[in-house]
């Protein structure tokens, strides 16, 4: 069962939508979701939240969705003034990963591009 400020996203089209639960509607099958993000080609934009109306069985659970784009930045600096040397090297260690991801999708879609 979905609930009031549970985080989802709907896919539309090729664009995945991700916001909260704002409003579950009688019987639970029209659900009011406040979008605040999309990702389109691989890339997430931030929006000015806007409401939209969608059927419960469109959405999924965000989970994990937006660890990837995160940003690590602040706990970085954080590692770094605590001297966490174990604690800096993971987190550096996932942000060269997620820009190796992103580079070789960049890649893709350019050969893509060329064979067309």
């Amino acid at each position: 069962m979905l609930r009031i400020g549970e985080w989802v996203s709907v896919q539309i089209g090729d664009i995945t939508a991700i916001g909260y639960i704002s409003n579950v509607g009688y019987y639970g099958h029209q659900i009011e979701l406040t979008k605040v993000a999309r990702i389109i080609g691989g890339e997430i934009e931030w929006n000015r939240p806007t409401k939209g109306s969608y059927e419960a069985h469109r959405l999924e659970p965000v989970g994990t969705l937006l660890d990837e784009w995160q940003d690590k930045s602040a706990l970085i600096d954080l590692a770094l003034l605590t001297g966490d040397k174990q604690w800096f090297e993971e987190l550096t260690g996932q942000v060269i990963q997620h820009e190796q991801a992103r580079y070789t999708k960049t890649q893709q879609s350019f050969k893509r591009l060329e064979s067309s």
